[in-house]
């Protein structure tokens, strides 16, 4: 149990420094880390539906309404209705919805290049490669 207490440690650690740095990149930015999520979830321009946006972002379509509602309050999405369903709502990102996910990206790439940049070659390869075996274990017991 003690082993397991450390790893789990270890991982916040991890993600506290780095969400802290990120969040660091987009100062100002009042978003949670479920709506900065769901801003990745859209393609350019598509609408979805919710079950679509639920998919998309791995969760339980009852959760996508409370996300897709705090974005649409903030501006960061709009909703539409099909013309032959009145009742199938959609939901796209809007211009400055588009403008927010951008800028995200553009500052998730300079963090990751500051952090690469202080790194030596082995240092790295070390990171690539705990990063890996943690994704694929992840991945392997979800």
């Amino acid at each position: 149990m003690k082993e397991i207490q450390s790893d789990i440690q270890i991982m916040e650690n991890f993600e506290h420094i780095y969400t802290q740095k990120l969040d660091d990149t987009i100062a100002g930015s009042d978003l949670s880390v479920s709506q900065i999520k769901a801003l990745f979830a859209f393609n350019d321009g598509q609408c979805l539906s919710m079950k679509q946006l639920a998919e998309n972002l791995g969760i339980k379509i009852s959760r996508v309404n409370t996300i897709a509602d705090s974005l649409m309050r903030d501006g960061i999405a709009e909703c539409t209705q099909t013309k032959y369903k009145s009742n199938r709502v959609k939901v796209r990102l809007t211009p400055q919805g588009k403008e927010i996910r951008e800028q995200i990206a553009t500052d998730r790439c300079k963090l990751a290049e500051t952090i690469y940049a202080r790194l030596s070659v082995k240092d790295k390869v070390m990171l690539q490669n705990s990063l890996n075996t943690a994704f694929k274990i992840l991945k392997k017991v979800s």
